[in-house]
């Protein structure tokens, strides 16, 4: 009689907080029913039977509810694993490319500094082995000759004069020679600035080359990351739409008891 009493549930009803806690309050309720039941307490067996009835509409509500936090945990689940992913992504590439334009700069700056050398070199051999002064000119010899005959022949005025004017041709054939001598070395060190500039400009372009690669295969990766992450989301998706309509379907049937209700919403919650 007591234990009757302690249950009676309009005076003991605990908190019921989950699908859980109302379905075992059912079963007291249900034990509590059948006891009163014995005892011909028939008025306390119609209280808990109306409670079990209402209690039954209230673990239909809540199993939907516990069912849709469900599914909406594992799609939270599945968001942030694919962030985390997407993060790791992002790292891998930012890294990759990073790593990429580092080593393309040491290569850049290694070529340049072989150049540099290479023309400084170049600049030096060319000032060294081209001549500062020409060849004399056969007019030049020949005015030496005469130059030396006349002095032979103690003939001092005209030989000076020769003197004179052969100095002023060696002169004037030093300042063309100095002048094309200038020019060949100027030109010769263009040609070597042409071909560094041309060797340079190549390295950029397989290096940009590279770059656009790596672009390319990164956009490619996301995408399939990202596609991966929808189809996932899709999948989850339609599978919470299925349980819902399956959960749902099975209260719709007309003329669906209170106790075959119970019935199925137990048994899917064992699935």
């Amino acid at each position: 009689m007591a234990n009757v009493a302690f249950l009676d549930p309009m005076k003991n009803e605990p908190n019921l907080q989950t699908a859980q806690d109302v379905d075992d309050y059912i079963n007291t309720l249900t034990q509590h029913q059948n006891a009163c039941e014995k005892q011909g307490k028939y008025m306390e067996a119609e209280d808990a039977r109306k409670r079990i009835i209402e209690l039954r509409k209230q673990l239909i509500t809540k199993k939907k509810k516990e069912l849709i936090i469900n599914w909406q945990n594992q799609k939270d689940q599945a968001e942030r694993a694919h962030m985390e992913e997407y993060n790791q992504f992002n790292q891998f590439w930012d890294n990759k490319m990073l790593n990429f334009n580092e080593e393309a700069k040491q290569v850049e700056l290694e070529l340049q500094n072989r150049q540099q050398n290479e023309y400084k070199q170049s600049q030096e051999e060319l000032e060294r082995s081209t001549p500062y002064k020409p060849k004399e000119s056969s007019e030049v010899l020949n005015l030496k000759k005469i130059e030396e005959h006349l002095a032979k022949q103690k003939n001092y005025v005209e030989a000076h004069a020769i003197q004179n004017k052969r100095a002023q041709l060696e002169e004037e054939e030093l300042k063309s020679y100095s002048a094309q001598r200038s020019l060949k070395i100027k030109t010769q060190l263009q040609y070597l600035e042409q071909r560094h500039m041309n060797e340079l400009n190549a390295l950029q372009q397989r290096i940009k080359a590279g770059q656009d690669e790596l672009r390319k295969n990164r956009s490619i990766d996301l995408e399939r990351l990202l596609q991966k992450y929808q189809n996932l989301k899709k999948d989850l998706e339609q599978r919470e739409q299925m349980d819902i309509l399956a959960f749902d379907g099975q209260f719709k049937t007309k003329g669906c008891s209170s106790q075959s209700t119970y019935k199925s919403v137990m048994m899917m919650s064992k699935k």
